[in-house]
């Protein structure tokens, strides 16, 4: 896997050997909440839980884009899906009007889109074996177009060719999105999945042929033990990958982020680096998240990334060995506690309690 520099202000790197990355989605949902977006945007950008990456979900046309709005004070890498806001009800996706807004996108700064180029007929009577055949948004629309237009494949595949074009000559990235992404661990790793991972190794390789940066769009559920698997499958495509999670247990959606964050690890784990999404609690309870839910949700994502870039990263080391120094340094696990040890151990604290003798250098060090 070759680690991707994004053209955006900060020139992000993310892939093998870097820690890994975290992206947060936001959107307009109606008329009315761009503002409100923009209010949450701000105030997580000066939170110390702020996201590598930013995501622009909006559904709603409000003239000026909203990722154009945070372009103004967010220096990351920021994406869009071109066909949400492309996308006509009674006429589904006109290929020519489709490519004009990519253009659109991507010569006015984006870094970074999400395209669905696997749908085809085959897939979707594949998928009617499932309970759910199609959880994805963004997948759901390219099925949508596909069934009302008698399309054979994908509108993005019509176009493929000259969408690489477009992505090279502006150095953007390419997420390839899972259209057929499992709606719950029931179905996680079943043939349907494995079927399309075998088609966007396809655009995968025409991509990297093209001189195309990618980024595969991962499971959104799976079983943990089926994370192994997966990860023989993708590993030899070398993309950076960006799971939606995955959510390993479906049986407590209020606690989602952290199901995801679970999941999540244990593929960044064995990629060696990658981009993983911010989970909230509401994903699957039919709200919008709010500041306070999205902090959450961050928060628990910077807690899974940590975890696995320190399984490769010696940066990320740094971070864990300042604790331990805290830790010694004020004689407490409680970091920057004013007294030493806690109420929880009371007198029988061992960072307090053992003799001079058997504490360590430094905690000697601070004791004379």
């Amino acid at each position: 896997m070759t680690p991707i520099t994004y053209n955006s202000p900060n020139r992000l790197v993310a892939g093998l050997g870097s820690p890994v990355r975290v992206n947060l989605g936001i959107g307009s949902e109606r008329i009315g909440t761009t503002k409100r977006e923009l209010d949450k945007v701000r105030e997580i950008l000066q939170s110390e839980h702020c996201p590598d990456m930013l995501m622009d979900l909006s559904v709603i046309d409000t003239g000026k884009e909203l990722w154009q709005c945070i372009r103004e004070y967010f220096t990351g890498p920021i994406g869009v899906l071109p066909h949400y806001l492309s996308f006509q009800d009674e006429t589904g996706l006109d290929p020519g009007r489709l490519f004009d807004r990519l253009r659109c996108a991507i010569e006015g700064g984006v870094n970074f889109i999400t395209v669905h180029c696997t749908p085809t007929p085959f897939l979707l009577n594949l998928a009617k074996q499932r309970l759910t055949p199609v959880t994805s948004r963004g997948g759901g629309l390219i099925i949508r177009d596909m069934l009302m237009r008698q399309r054979q494949r994908s509108v993005y595949a019509e176009i493929f060719t000259e969408l690489c074009d477009l992505a090279r000559q502006n150095h953007c990235v390419l997420n390839l999105g899972t259209a057929f992404r499992a709606s719950s661990v029931a179905d996680g790793l079943d043939e349907i999945c494995v079927a399309e991972i075998r088609e966007q190794s396809r655009y995968i390789e025409l991509a990297h042929n093209a001189g195309v940066s990618v980024v595969l769009e991962g499971p959104g559920h799976i079983q943990l033990h089926q994370i192994e698997e997966y990860w023989k499958l993708i590993e030899p495509l070398r993309v950076v990958p960006m799971p939606l999670g995955p959510i390993v247990t479906d049986s407590n959606p209020d606690m989602d982020p952290v199901a995801a964050a679970i999941g999540a690890a244990s593929i960044m784990q064995r990629s060696r680096g990658g981009i993983i999404n911010a989970i909230t609690s509401v994903e699957h309870q039919g709200g919008v998240p709010s500041l306070s839910l999205s902090l959450e949700g961050l928060r628990t994502a910077r807690v899974a990334a940590q975890a696995a870039s320190l399984t490769y990263c010696g940066t990320s080391l740094l971070a864990e060995e300042k604790v331990a120094r805290l830790r010694a340094i004020g004689n407490s696990c409680v970091i920057g506690s004013k007294e030493p040890g806690c109420a929880r151990c009371s007198t029988l604290c061992p960072l307090t309690a053992l003799p001079y003798s058997l504490r360590s250098s430094l905690m000697a060090e601070k004791a004379q």
